[in-house]
């Protein structure tokens, strides 16, 4: 039995009209009309009669109806619970994540998850949080890891883990006996950013506004594509920085690199899980975002 013809009939009884059946399946009138004589033949009955504009169901037409219904509703959980299974078994997730997460966070936990889920495969794009945050959007990725909210009404999350920006300088700045900082201190520094589109620029620019600083009172030198660039930059003495703690933390203790803190208030941030807005995810994906919800709270 072809199920198309179940779903077919039981949507010409709850609309009781051919044609408006036809747009919502996108087929002509006259391939409804056949679809419904096919099911009469089968069974050998009238299922449908008119009354006026509109289709009632025979007696025997409420009966297939009642019973086709349940036909798909039985094939529907059938479908999950073997979607269930195979995703169990061979599941895949699509993880985007922006620099700080992505290089410095991710990789230890993305590890620890395979070792309980070996079959689960994981890709990983890595961009700067607006990239992630549009493909998301769009759905070419089923989670992000950021490091700024944007609104879109086509994404949901939720605050993950903190972070705080710290001051980085090259180990022979006047300032690296220093513990604090204020960012007003800094205003004549050579400044190294992040580009546009990063979660650490847009915090940053942030952070610079509430310390009474404009953008165009700071001397940006340099506009660099990644946080490792940054500290290359910072090393080489070419100016100062704002960067993630993260970062820092995981620095080679031979690297010529000193941070401070900084003294205005706003310096603390949090990375966001996104994921698109949508009703239905897949079993591997909802076992990662559960994985990393529980960090959340660790």
């Amino acid at each position: 039995m072809n199920l198309n013809l179940f779903k077919t009939y039981v949507r010409v009884v709850e609309t009781q009209n051919l044609s408006r059946t036809a747009n919502e399946f996108g087929l002509s009138q006259p391939a409804i009309t056949k679809q419904i004589q096919a099911l009469e033949d089968i069974y050998g009955v009238l299922l449908l009669e008119r009354s006026g504009r509109r289709l009632k169901t025979t007696e025997a037409g409420e009966a297939l109806y009642h019973c086709a219904r349940e036909i798909i509703k039985a094939i529907d959980k059938t479908d999950i619970i073997m979607e269930d299974v195979v995703e169990s078994r061979r599941g895949y997730i699509s993880l985007g994540a922006s620099t700080i997460p992505g290089e410095y966070i991710l990789p230890v936990l993305v590890k620890n998850f395979k070792d309980n889920n070996p079959s689960i495969r994981i890709s990983m794009d890595i961009g700067d949080t607006e990239r992630i945050f549009n493909k998301v959007a769009e759905r070419e990725l089923d989670i992000g890891v950021v490091g700024a909210w944007y609104n879109n009404r086509k994404v949901d999350g939720f605050q993950w883990v903190e972070d705080e920006l710290v001051i980085a300088l090259p180990d022979h700045h006047e300032m690296v006996l220093r513990e604090k900082v204020h960012l007003s201190e800094l205003a004549s520094e050579k400044w190294v950013f992040r580009q546009k589109g990063s979660g650490t620029r847009k915090v940053a620019e942030e952070l610079i506004a509430a310390s009474g600083l404009k953008m165009d009172d700071i001397n940006i030198y340099m506009e660099v594509g990644s946080t490792e660039a940054v500290l290359a930059t910072v090393e080489a003495g070419m100016g100062i920085s704002m960067v993630s703690e993260w970062a820092i933390q995981r620095l080679d203790p031979h690297r010529k690199i000193v941070s401070l803190s900084i003294a205005d208030e706003g310096a603390q941030r949090y990375f966001y899980i996104i994921y698109p807005h949508q009703k239905k995810r897949r079993k591997s994906v909802l076992q990662f975002m559960e994985f990393l919800q529980n960090i959340k709270g660790n």
